[in-house]
């Protein structure tokens, strides 16, 4: 008896990445990171949402999103900046200062305000280490199988 294949997280893949596409993530591999740190997201926050307090699902959805967003405009702000010949600096160090200072406005608002776990909004933000780890350890093991 032939087994078929689960085809509905490879479509799932395709939207995602469609979507990101459209958005000017136009690189797969940073596509595939971005996608990742989506899914990531998304799955700590079930995974919160099922275990912990609110105040700890507070604290993990608002460090989750705040990294996935801070990601993401930096993937995306990297591959328009690869292309520039002069005055890249600019627009990085830029970009940097405005999220910096939005990232420090949510995280006091969400500690002080909306009593979110300090733990919690710190693995949340560490979900992005962790994206990258996974990406680079399948990249270590592709390089392996080529040689």
């Amino acid at each position: 008896m032939r087994k078929k294949k689960n085809v509905i997280p490879g479509r799932i893949n395709r939207q995602v990445e469609r979507f990101l596409h459209g958005r000017g993530l136009v690189l797969h591999q940073v596509r595939v990171l971005v996608r990742n740190q989506i899914y990531l997201c998304v799955l700590g926050t079930i995974f919160f949402a099922i275990f912990f307090s609110v105040p700890m699902l507070t604290g993990f959805l608002t460090g989750a999103a705040l990294g996935t967003f801070n990601f993401y405009f930096l993937a995306k702000l990297i591959q328009e900046l690869v292309h520039m010949r002069k005055g890249a600096v600019t627009p990085l160090l830029f970009s940097f200062y405005i999220r910096l200072g939005l990232t420090g406005l949510v995280l006091f608002l969400a500690i002080v305000y909306w009593g979110a776990s300090i733990y919690a909004l710190l693995i949340g933000l560490s979900i992005v280490l962790l994206n990258v780890l996974i990406f680079g350890a399948t990249l270590v093991g592709q390089k392996f199988k080529e040689a």
